[in-house]
């Protein structure tokens, strides 16, 4: 009676564990890659464990990366078939992805209504590509504002700047009191694509695929800015950190151009800090960058594509969306998240969503297709270039024109 008795629970032992093990074998691990740091940090990872803690067939698990070269890496990553599942990052970064068939539609596996939960412009952003598909869904909506230190304009009778000539009257003002720069671009991609656009300039023509910056009036834009920088009123790089918020802290920097998340970082002491629209030009367009970022998925097999889905539907449902959105200090592309009272109370006492506000109406999206990132960075070279003295500005936007158009006629 004992032995059958021992063979019996052995038997139930064995059957168990073939159970568990087959239960683990058929789970799905998504891969996320990401760059995020403390809050924000802290905010993805809570969500990931509540994904985890409610899907027993799936198990989400976030790599925190490198920011140097991130995009590259993943990259040659996916290309190679040992890359994320999941990143969080621009539309524009993804036609490359979707060209070369590493990209899955994700609208073969949605379950909730994406396209009538975030405005029109967002959806037509995360299916502009070759196939229409979806290849993006957003997760937060950020800009470029002015950040300033109140406390140095007011002490120089500057008032806040509200074009471009003002931006240079009052660095130069700066500059010659307290010898720092009086202004800086966080991003000079972001910023000169501004310019171009305040001016009437065109961006990309993409039948012919060619760039239509190489003009006098962007050759003009470019040359305003290295004047300033080496002339010492504008900034070209961070000297105290690696971010113009640092410089902002040390009271090496009396303003700059820089993403709404910045304001979270940005610490003066006793100064003042404030916030306003990004600046415009002078009888120009009214014409700002809108910044989506986005969840994207890379291509792999079906069960992981569709575990991938459905954690980023989690992840961007209204209460998570309004979490991340908060962490960020952002907008959130979800009409449900942005009604929910947490969302509502944030906005409502946050200075740089206050200034993004205001020129949401005029924020605008520049298309993603082929060669884009070559682009932009190409962008950003032809100013470092020509601010630092190695090339002229004539000579720095003919060489990145020429790199633009190599890349987007591969």
């Amino acid at each position: 009676m004992k032995k059958n008795l021992f063979v019996f629970v052995l038997a139930a032992v064995m059957v168990l564990s073939l159970a568990g093990a087959a239960a683990a074998a058929d789970k799905v691990t998504v891969t996320w890659w990401h760059t995020f740091t403390e809050g924000q940090k802290d905010t993805l990872e809570s969500i990931i464990a509540e994904f985890n803690a409610a899907h027993e067939d799936i198990e989400v698990v976030a790599e925190s990366q490198p920011l140097d070269g991130f995009e590259a890496k993943v990259y040659e990553a996916v290309s190679n078939g040992t890359g994320p599942d999941i990143i969080f990052n621009y539309a524009s970064l993804m036609p490359e992805y979707v060209d070369n068939g590493l990209a899955p539609d994700m609208n073969k596996y949605l379950t909730t209504d994406y396209k009538g939960r975030v405005p029109a412009g967002v959806y037509e952003e995360d299916t502009a590509f070759s196939d229409n598909g979806l290849h993006a869904m957003a997760v937060q909506t950020t800009g470029p504002i002015f950040f300033y230190n109140k406390s140095i304009f007011d002490e120089l009778g500057l008032e806040c700047p509200k074009t471009w000539d003002d931006v240079t009257e009052a660095s130069k003002k700066i500059y010659e009191a307290k010898g720092i720069p009086g202004f800086a671009f966080d991003s000079l991609t972001d910023g000169f694509q501004t310019l171009l656009m305040q001016s009437g300039g065109e961006y990309v023509d993409l039948e012919n695929k060619k760039v239509l910056f190489n003009t006098p009036e962007f050759e003009a834009i470019v040359q305003w800015f290295a004047d300033g920088v080496q002339a010492g009123y504008f900034g070209l790089a961070p000297t105290t950190g690696n971010y113009f918020s640092n410089d902002m802290g040390a009271k090496a920097l009396a303003s700059y151009v820089g993403s709404s998340a910045g304001l979270p970082y940005l610490d003066l002491g006793d100064d003042e800090l404030a916030a306003a629209p990004m600046p415009k030009t002078v009888d120009g367009v009214d014409w700002v960058p809108g910044w989506n970022r986005s969840a994207l998925v890379f291509a792999s097999n079906e069960a992981q594509e569709k575990a991938a889905v459905e954690f980023v539907e989690f992840f961007t449902n209204a209460e998570n969306a309004a979490r991340w959105a908060i962490s960020l200090v952002a907008f959130t592309p979800y009409r449900d998240a942005a009604e929910t009272p947490e969302f509502q109370e944030f906005v409502s006492n946050n200075i740089a969503l206050a200034a993004l506000r205001e020129q949401l109406d005029y924020a605008y999206v520049l298309p993603a297709f082929t060669g884009a990132n070559t682009v932009r960075n190409e962008i950003k070279f032809l100013v470092q270039r020509a601010a630092s003295g190695q090339m002229s500005a004539a000579e720095a936007i003919a060489e990145a024109v020429a790199n633009c158009e190599e890349a987007m006629n591969d």
